[in-house]
């Protein structure tokens, strides 16, 4: 007897990607969105929807469903959605963050300090990202309290919107036999294939999985990252190292944006977003599929988009260049 699903989104990267793999698995799968992110996977159902119009969940009431899974990082919409669900499923998840914890530590714990939450009665914008989801995981456990609270960290693979991990690899092959800037000093990397982190939900769910788990990835070097992405890529050019004063000065900045170094943390005595406890997450059958595999995978989706493309996050070309020019 096929498993049934909601998703409480479904159309956009990581939804997506559950909806695809439950119906691969032979899953009935509905997904409820507005559909503007993208279209539900072939095999699963879009059931189009404004969470924020009044009746939103009247197309799914009094169904029952084996799993659900919510992605908003909305308070309102994430109440709202408990309360008119009560009765739906056995098993409930939702997909919060890293981003909750209060403050960088040498390995947050699940148990680790928060931020404090939002008001749930408050329309989250971007700047207010790792408290809505405070605020998320909140009313989720107060209204389901044996939940499963996923907090995955990076996420990457094919179909990232973000261009963060796909720089690498995408700049080593644009690169060729020319140089690379690289930062010389970098906190470790820590990145879950989007892959693993569905297939790692929907058995999560099946087994009843429940309470906060930290869904992140092995940590690897920065150094290491860039080494087998102009590997995967044949990059053979020279590598050129900029220390974190060097960047600072002439307006690089680390992790993400359009003059950024993606990925790049500078080392400390805490560095953040890579240094996660991931043992709860390999304890309840999470996998780490090869980096190289998701390297590979990555590049060939980079390739077909254009290596030398205008990216959301990343130095230009042009923009590397001028810099390796200056370096001493």
């Amino acid at each position: 007897m096929s498993r049934s699903l909601l998703i409480l989104g479904g159309t956009a990267w990581l939804g997506a990607e559950i909806a695809r793999q439950a119906v691969a698995r032979g899953w009935d799968v509905t997904c409820l969105a507005r559909g503007t992110s993208g279209v539900a996977p072939a095999g699963a159902t879009l059931v189009p929807v404004d969470r924020s119009s009044p009746g939103a969940y009247d197309a799914v009431a009094g169904r029952r469903f084996d799993a659900v899974v919510e992605v908003s990082w909305q308070p309102r919409f994430v109440q709202e959605a408990l309360v008119a669900l009560a009765g739906a499923t056995d098993h409930w998840t939702y997909v919060s963050s890293v981003s909750v914890y209060a403050a960088v530590r040498a390995e947050n714990t699940e148990d680790s300090p928060r931020q404090p939450a939002l008001d749930p009665r408050a329309d989250a914008t971007g700047a207010d990202y790792a408290q809505a989801k405070v605020a998320c995981e909140d009313l989720t456990l107060a209204l389901r309290p044996q939940a499963l609270i996923a907090r995955p960290g990076l996420i990457v693979g094919p179909g990232d919107p973000s261009d963060r991990f796909g720089y690498w690899p995408a700049r080593a092959a644009l690169a060729g036999e020319g140089p690379l800037l690289v930062p010389k000093d970098a906190a470790p990397t820590q990145s879950l294939d989007v892959r693993d982190l569905a297939a790692w939900i929907l058995d999560a769910g099946a087994a009843g999985v429940v309470g906060p788990v930290n869904a992140v990835g092995e940590q690897i070097p920065l150094a290491d990252v860039v080494a087998l992405a102009r590997e995967v890529a044949g990059h053979t050019g020279e590598v050129r190292e900029a220390t974190t004063p060097w960047l600072a000065i002439h307006r690089v900045v680390g992790w993400s944006g359009p003059r950024a170094l993606p990925l790049w943390v500078a080392a400390g005595p805490f560095p953040p977003m890579g240094t996660h406890a991931s043992a709860r997450y390999r304890d309840s059958g999470g996998a780490w599929r090869p980096q190289a595999e998701t390297m590979r995978d990555v590049l060939a989706w980079e390739r077909g988009l254009g290596v030398d493309r205008e990216r959301a996050t990343g130095l230009s070309r042009d923009a590397e260049l001028e810099l390796i020019g200056q370096l001493p």
